[in-house]
């Protein structure tokens, strides 16, 4: 929600804070699991990239936890995912995106560009900064109307 309004940067804060509050062990995440949806947005978010309004076919960026990650896609090209120095603890913020080298200005990126495959390059930073603060950045709003 916090990419909605211009300030994805305090997405960390919510990502990092499941490493305190949910565990491995059997009662490890509060409440129901909801058959999977929690441990779904932990590994989306892991990734960071996770989707934010069904129906859209966006994915909303943010810091992630790994400093490389490959997610084979089926039928397609494998998506790399690089944030040297990610583990959640000192880069925790965003301060830039580039996909298959292209610069990123938008918190979100569509699901048919995920599919071509490529690489998504993120550069951390231990502040917040100004990535995708900009009127045109947020995703699409999950209240606005078609």
């Amino acid at each position: 929600m916090y990419s909605l309004v211009g300030q994805p940067a305090k997405t960390s804060a919510v990502v990092r804070a499941q490493q305190t509050l949910f565990t491995n062990a059997a009662d490890g995440v509060t409440g129901n699991d909801d058959l999977g949806t929690m441990s779904a947005w932990y590994v989306f978010s892991a990734l960071g990239l996770y989707p934010t309004t069904p129906g859209t076919g966006q994915f909303v960026l943010n810091a992630p936890r790994f400093a490389s990650a490959v997610v084979e896609l089926p039928g397609g090209p494998p998506l790399k995912i690089e944030a040297p120095g990610a583990d959640g603890s000192k880069l925790q913020y965003i301060d830039e995106v580039r996909i298959s080298g292209t610069p990123q200005e938008k918190v979100s990126v569509d699901l048919e560009r995920l599919r071509s495959g490529g690489t998504i390059e993120h550069r951390l930073a231990d502040r917040p900064s100004d990535w995708a603060t900009g009127p045109d950045a947020a995703p699409a709003s999950p209240c606005a109307a078609p």
